[in-house]
């Protein structure tokens, strides 16, 4: 099962449901900047944050990642500490603050499929360095590109003495646009290969998931240009399809 996170925005009198990565040619409203931090608030709180930060932790630990953390309970709470504070801040800087300054849109804009591999792979990885303003033009990823130095400069004040220091920040803010960069290719991709996937499920099922999830998520297979639609029309569809 796929879903792609949707969030509330107000579009004159009425709430809608906007996907979180929409169609690079979908026409979909701007983000005002408490959109921005409507959507900081969604991200901050996913569930998705906090098992894969415990995994991640987990993971440190088991690598004896940071050993100045040391191992046992308290070593897991630090590093559990530490990445939660990296991917809250990390949100707040580049979800709301900075790309409400430079009026920057934070989401992902995906080409889809009608495109080659080779374009939708430049496409992905371009973004680190390429962003959509909120006049649907494109410009430099200042939003993206600082909030990593910002995060990863503040992390200095939490991070084991052995880990601080120019060289180790400047490691760190590259390991992090890299992961930017394989993170955008996965939200191009995965959708199309979950579809292929959802192929042979049972139409019942399909039914259950949407009926389960219309109220917060979108179903990138129902909806496949992931435009903004209403909850009152998430809610037809679940219930005619």
């Amino acid at each position: 099962m796929f879903t792609v996170p949707a969030f509330v925005v107000s579009s004159g009198s009425a709430q809608i449901l906007l996907p979180e990565a929409p169609s690079y040619s979908a026409s979909v409203p701007m983000l005002t900047s408490r959109d921005k931090f409507n959507l900081f608030l969604r991200r901050a709180s996913s569930q998705d944050i906090l098992v894969g930060t415990t995994f991640d932790a987990g993971w440190a630990q088991l690598m004896n990642d940071w050993p100045g953390y040391g191992q046992g309970m308290q070593g897991f709470g630090k590093r559990w500490g530490a990445l939660i504070a990296n991917q809250e801040a990390r949100s707040f800087f580049g979800t709301f603050l900075l790309p409400s300054l430079f009026h920057q849109d934070p989401r992902y804009f995906r080409l889809g499929a009608g495109q080659p591999f080779s374009v939708r792979l430049a496409h992905a990885l371009s973004r680190v360095a390429v962003t959509r303003k909120d006049d649907g033009t494109n410009t430099f990823n200042s939003s993206l590109v600082l909030s990593t130095v910002i995060v990863k400069s503040l992390s200095n004040a939490y991070y084991p003495q052995q880990e601080r220091g120019f060289s180790h920040t400047m490691d760190r803010v590259e390991g992090s646009l890299l992961g930017s960069a394989q993170g955008y290719v996965i939200r191009e991709f995965l959708p199309d290969i979950i579809r292929m996937c959802r192929k042979h499920e049972s139409k019942w099922l399909k039914r259950a998931e949407r009926k389960l999830l219309f109220s917060r998520q979108f179903d990138p297979e129902a909806y496949p240009e992931l435009t903004a639609v209403t909850k009152k029309e998430l809610e037809e569809r679940a219930n005619h399809d």
